[in-house]
């Protein structure tokens, strides 16, 4: 691998972070059940992965092939009329000035994004084998038919949307659109359903405190994703400790995301960027982006 950040580790698989998370997790759901069988629970289990420095253990790491992934459509040099930002972050990358051991974005090739993406999907098959690990637990202890599972991340990667690595104030929707899984035994839908309404990690401490009757906290935003109604536009506000991106001062910048589009503008920025997510689902069209 020739991609920056990938670190093949010398730990074992068995010793690696995910593991010894869902190990904890595992010993944790037996011990409550055991000392407390009729006490409910709320466990949160948090894996750092997938994440760089790209460094999925043992056989994990060379799993996929590099050369079986596709790269993202817009995984390209930008067009002259991309937004100023990501023209910024090639040129950065162009010039040899990009900081590509830190955890800052930077722009990519097709081949260093078909790598990453390679590794990452490594790391999330350790985790998928490892939330297995923790569902196995749940069903040999008889709470399968008593346990409310939600599946969920804080935030997305550009993996090569834009021809950009990591994350950053570039709210493309491969970086605020999220996973969320609610797996609940008592709930109407029993085959599974979707919806394409629209929610906000704000949003689940109201809907997890609901779901267990228990009143929020007085002036606890967010809103109960399962008993209210739907909402028209969520807000993302993005707040960084750097001035960078041809910004003179730390990059602050507020999103409003309808089901429709998408409007960001930034502080200090005569320009701002509108898309319309369904005519332009990639957010790369001229003719969809626009000053505001």
């Amino acid at each position: 691998y020739v991609c920056p950040q990938a670190i093949r580790t010398r730990l074992p698989a068995e010793l690696y972070q995910t593991t010894y998370i869902a190990e904890r997790a595992r010993a944790f759901i037996e011990a409550h059940t055991k000392q407390h069988p009729d006490k409910p629970f709320f466990l949160m289990v948090s894996f750092p992965d997938p994440h760089h420095p790209f460094n999925p253990p043992g056989k994990y790491w060379d799993m996929y092939s590099p050369d079986a992934v596709q790269v993202p459509d817009t995984c390209a040099e930008p067009e002259p009329d991309a937004p100023a930002h990501v023209r910024w972050i090639h040129e950065e990358r162009n010039q040899g000035k990009s900081l590509l051991t830190s955890q800052r974005m930077f722009a990519v090739s097709a081949a260093e994004t078909r790598e990453i993406i390679a590794l990452t999907y490594g790391m999330i098959t350790m985790i998928d084998d490892a939330v297995g690990r923790i569902l196995a637990e749940i069903r040999s202890l008889g709470l399968a038919d008593n346990t409310v599972v939600v599946f969920t991340s804080d935030h997305g990667d550009f993996m090569g949307d834009h021809g950009l690595m990591l994350k950053g104030p570039i709210h493309y929707q491969g970086l605020v659109r999220i996973p969320f899984i609610w797996s609940d035994p008592q709930a109407s839908h029993a085959h599974g359903a979707s919806s394409e309404a629209l929610g906000s990690s704000i949003d689940i401490a109201r809907t997890v405190l609901a779901r267990a009757g228990i009143a929020p906290v007085n002036g606890m935003q967010g809103r109960n994703l399962i008993g209210s109604s739907d909402t028209d536009a969520i807000l993302i506000e993005d707040d960084n400790q750097r001035a960078y991106l041809g910004f003179s001062q730390p990059v602050r910048a507020r999103t409003l995301v309808t089901s429709t589009h998408r409007l960001t503008v930034y502080r200090g920025a005569d320009w701002g960027e509108l898309y319309d997510l369904q005519a332009d689902p990639q957010e790369r069209h001229k003719d969809r982006k626009s000053h505001v």
